[in-house]
Parts: structure tokens; sequence; C-alpha cells
């Protein structure tokens, strides 16, 4: 069983760095908390950004999803931390990073992170994961914990290079460790209207989409120093600065998140 049917849980992933999958994470499951739903971040980047965005000191974690991952006697609910935006986090550390090495010891691997979350999930109508920037041990646990994925990817040529790959690790995973799981939709970020580059690649996905069967987001989200700025005011942008135009196409994503549209 990949989840609790209760739950929908939400894996955001893209095996290439920089395509703003933590500023996704973090302020989807930010919208989605403001919008009523009991919500989980789960933060499986040994980076640790989704706390770091939150304000938080990772060199001062005595826990974090590590313990919950690697020690039997640590469960999901030891590590969570109650944060003042209507939602908790499972944070990371950067002890995270040894869990790839020790996961791979462990029975059934790939479900190690699905077993976990398992008897918490009834206390969560979401649950949003941030993956790390690999296709590891890591991403794939992710992958099968989820009921849907979803794809951020920056609107620049190098982040199209990965995107086959990520989609054929997809179809593995679907026929290995979660059938279940459905692509909700790529998203383009950091999308700069006013380059050449931004518009082709954006055309790009269009038509590569259509070509797939895969849900493009009507929402963009263009490129902004916001983003780089909210982690210093330790809130997600769609908190911090509601008017902006990032933080209203986050919102409009939960809402078609939540409608079910995707």
């Amino acid at each position: 069983m990949a989840a609790n049917s209760d739950s929908v849980i939400i894996t955001v992933a893209n095996q290439k760095g920089g395509v703003a999958k933590t500023t996704t994470a973090v302020n989807l499951a930010a919208s989605i908390a403001a919008m009523g739903k009991r919500t989980l971040l789960v933060d499986m980047d040994p980076q640790g950004g989704c706390s770091v965005c939150l304000g938080m000191d990772t060199t001062t974690m005595e826990r974090s999803i590590y313990d919950a991952l690697v020690r039997q006697e640590v469960g999901i609910a030891d590590v969570l931390v109650h944060t003042d935006f209507d939602f908790d986090l499972v944070p990371a550390t950067v002890d995270l990073a040894g869990a790839e090495i020790e996961l791979k010891q462990a029975l059934a691997a790939e479900t190690v992170l699905q077993r976990r979350l398992r008897p918490i999930l009834g206390n969560y109508d979401y649950v949003v994961i941030d993956t790390p920037p690999s296709l590891g041990i890591l991403t794939i646990n992710s992958l099968t914990a989820a009921t849907k994925v979803l794809i951020p990817i920056s609107a620049e040529y190098m982040a199209l290079r990965g995107l086959r790959m990520l989609l054929d690790t997809l179809e593995n995973v679907r026929e290995v460790t979660n059938p279940r799981l459905q692509v909700m939709g790529i998203l383009a970020t950091r999308y700069d209207s006013r380059t050449i580059n931004s518009r082709e690649v954006y055309e790009y996905l269009e038509e590569f989409c259509a070509r797939e069967g895969l849900h493009l987001f009507p929402q963009v989200i263009k490129q902004s120093v916001r983003f780089a700025e909210a982690p210093g005011y330790h809130m997600p942008l769609v908190l911090w600065r509601q008017d902006l135009d990032g933080a209203k196409q986050y919102q409009k994503l939960a809402k078609e998140v939540l409608n079910g549209e995707a």
C-alpha cells in the first residue's frame, strides 16, 4: 500500500539542483496550511533547506529525519517540529547524508520512509516532501512514499537535460515499489520573460507535456530576488509578502492542488 488513502503525499522532485524544489515545497506547504488543511512538510535533503527557510538552525538540532529513518526506536512523531506557520516540519540535518549508505543496508530500503510515515498519516490531510538533487536512495524513498509527484523545472536549457531520466525513474518506481504514484504535473520556475532562453524553454515544456500527456501547471514562478530574501525573514514568501507575484502563483498552485485539478 503506497499510503494512507486519506492523506495526499506530494513529493517535490528533480535530480537537477537549483530548480526551486525547496522553495516550492515550503511555499506549497505554507499555502495549503493557510487554507485550513492539516499539513506536514518533510525535509529529505541533507542540506536542510526547509529548516533554513523557516529560520531554524540545523546545526543545533538533536534529532531529525535521519534518526527516524535509521533508528528503530525513533519515530517521525519524535522528530516533529511545530512551526509558527500552521504546519508541522520534519527537519533534516547534514547527518542525513549518512543515511544514503545506512539505508542501503536496510531491509526493503526503498520503503523505509513510507513505513515510518504510516503511523502519523492520520494526523494530516497533506504531506509535502522535499528531496535532494539526486536520484539516490533518499529520493527513491520519497517517491515510494508519495501518492503524487510534482516536478519543478527552471526555465533554462540545462534543466531540461535530466527530465527524461527523471520520468524513466518514476516509471521504474511505479513498476517496483509504488504502482499508485501519479505525476501531478510540471511547474516552470525561475522564469524570466525578458530572455529568449526562458521563453524558448517554456515553449518546449508546453510541447513536451502535450506530447507526453503530462500536466503543465498554468502557474509560472518568475525569477525573483525575493525568494532568496525570504529566509532572512524566517518565513515562507507566501506569508512574508503575499502581494508579490511569486507568492500569488504559489497560492494559486495550492488551490489547484486542493481542487484536485492537477
